[in-house]
């Protein structure tokens, strides 16, 4: 469509009276030379007028989508053209590329988890998960090993692997001990005498490793504010006030400070970096900008942000999380954290969403998402049904191929090269032949997507061109998680301080179950041997710290 049709007309201004005489003309096929102008201008507006009430309503979409519907699978999208009743055939279009692409979604794989083919129905795990479970070896009541057998009185019995049985028993996650020595006193001399308590009771403090790393795990991974964990243990007859265990918290950050600054200096050496952030509250930075508002020390920029960043060091095989939390984007926390890259080293691939991102001071390969590419698209289905199913598809091959490609970075290149390739031409090609066929408008919100997917194709292409380059910054979004599920259940930082140690637990923690380890045995193990850790934070990091700790631990 032209697009002069497309900006706003002129102000039309009519009297009932002339809108009469108007249409009265029209009726008896007696148009004045004047009325074309007019008649012409009225198309003009109701085009326009049809064209932003369908751009509105794709905001009003957007905002729906926050309270409705939470994935963006194909899965879904099939279930909403068939309630619009689209014609059969616009989900074959959509497979026109790979007869499977449908069920190839980034999110969802095709839902075979219809109740038929769920196994189990009942949500149990074996035990062969519960890495940390007691085990309790229960034997036989009368019989032994070459017993005779009671049921045959012939054959001798020989021992089976056991049986399994599972039980969960629960407790409050903080138990307080009461000591109370018995004291004597002299009845002549008056001298009293005390029991000797335990060591630990005697020299430490009175909360011990293990209670404040589970109140760390509980804030900085499951978003269990202070004051909910405290009247938790109010109720439970335990009763601990929200400010000690914040200070408990406190003491976990400053044992494992030292290994946190080991990590960003690792993470500085990585292959491959990703990064996005997240908005945040410090109450007492909202508070300084607002004293200073209106002064001319009055601060330009007015948000606040947790930035993840997620480091691949590819040689190694080790994932390192980071969190940063203050009024700096994610792009200028990575050159914070570039700057302490060795010389050198080879130029990092970046996998980002673009804008605020990108470092100004350092070089990367930059690779853009294609998730956030493909939402651009999954957003506009309500209004350009076909067309959104059958760029659907495209990106749905293209996160098959991913899931099929090898996991050596060479061949999962000439994979890509191969397989994906091809469709993202594809891609491309049918987008910008909908522009230049004027089936689109540019300016509206699909041309816009059309825009970002020319704009970013270098980088949302890169995957195609240089080995160990992901395709998606999804891992990035999981990790930002954590700091949503915080920011939802405390809303806020107090200060900079609480920030900081929110961003050191939740990196140590994050980086603990991207490398396979225990997080609270981490954390207590960094608390005992605290004086180590100092002397030698490159052995405690969370990928290699058993090897340090059965070192230290007796036999």
């Amino acid at each position: 469509m032209d697009a002069a049709i497309m900006k706003a007309p002129n102000h039309l201004d009519f009297t009932p009276e002339q809108v009469e005489s108007l249409i009265d003309r029209l009726n008896k096929e007696a148009l004045r030379k004047e009325d074309y102008p007019v008649l012409a201008n009225l198309l003009r507006a109701i085009i326009w007028m049809n064209f932003s009430l369908q751009e509105k309503q794709l905001s009003i979409q957007r905002l729906r989508a926050i309270f409705g519907i939470k994935t963006e699978s194909a899965k879904s999208l099939a279930k909403f053209i068939e309630a619009q009743t689209v014609e059969a055939n616009a989900l074959e279009n959509a497979s026109d590329q790979n007869s499977e692409q449908t069920a190839a979604d980034p999110n969802v794989e095709a839902d075979k988890k219809s109740p038929e083919n769920k196994k189990g129905k009942h949500g149990h795990r074996p035990a062969s998960d519960y890495t940390r479970a007691k085990t309790i070896n229960v034997a036989h009541q009368t019989m032994k090993k070459g017993n005779l057998c009671p049921s045959c009185q012939k054959g001798k019995l020989f021992n089976l692997s056991p049986g399994t049985v599972i039980r969960i028993v629960g407790q409050p996650w903080l138990q307080v001990e009461i000591y109370r020595p018995e004291r004597f006193r002299c009845s002549l001399c008056g001298k009293v005498f005390t029991a000797t308590l335990p060591q630990e009771v005697m020299t430490e403090s009175r909360v011990d490793s293990t209670a404040k790393a589970i109140v760390s795990l509980l804030k900085y991974r499951g978003g269990v504010p202070f004051y909910r964990q405290g009247q938790i243990q109010e109720i439970l007859g335990a009763p601990i006030s929200p400010s000690e265990i914040w200070q408990m918290t406190e003491d976990v950050a400053d044992a494992v400070q030292p290994v946190y600054a080991f990590m960003c200096g690792c993470a500085a050496t990585a292959e491959l970096v990703q990064n996005d952030d997240t908005k945040a509250r410090i109450l007492s930075v909202m508070r300084d900008r607002e004293e200073r508002k209106g002064t001319e020390e009055e601060d330009k920029r007015t948000g606040t942000f947790t930035t993840g960043i997620l480091a691949t060091l590819q040689s190694i095989g080790v994932q390192i999380a980071l969190f940063f939390t203050g009024v700096k984007h994610a792009g200028e926390n990575l050159d914070d954290l570039l700057n302490q890259r060795p010389e050198g080293l080879s130029t990092p691939i970046q996998q980002c969403d673009g804008g605020n991102n990108v470092p100004h001071h350092h070089d990367t390969h930059l690779s853009y998402c294609n998730a956030h590419c493909r939402r651009n698209f999954y957003e506009l289905v309500q209004t350009w049904p076909k067309i959104v199913i059958k760029i659907i598809g495209w990106f749905s091959t293209l996160f098959a191929n991913e899931r099929a490609a090898p996991s050596d970075p060479m061949l999962r290149l000439k994979w890509h090269q191969e397989h994906s390739g091809p469709v993202m031409q594809q891609l491309k090609d049918y987008c910008n032949a909908l522009l230049e066929g004027k089936e689109i408008e540019p300016n509206s919100s699909m041309g816009k997507a059309i825009a970002y997917l020319n704009n970013h194709w270098e980088g949302l292409t890169l995957f195609l061109r240089m080995p160990g380059v992901p395709i998606d910054n999804n891992a990035t979004e999981r990790l930002l998680k954590r700091s949503v599920l915080n920011r939802k259940n405390a809303y806020f930082f107090a200060n900079e301080t609480g920030a900081k140690i929110g961003d050191i637990l939740m990196s140590v923690m994050e980086t603990c179950v991207l490398n396979g380890a225990n997080p609270w045995e981490y954390l207590v193990a960094i608390q005992e041997y605290q004086k180590d850790v100092r002397a030698n934070p490159a052995l405690w990091a969370p990928w290699n710290y058993e090897t340090r700790l059965k070192g230290l631990r007796p036999p």
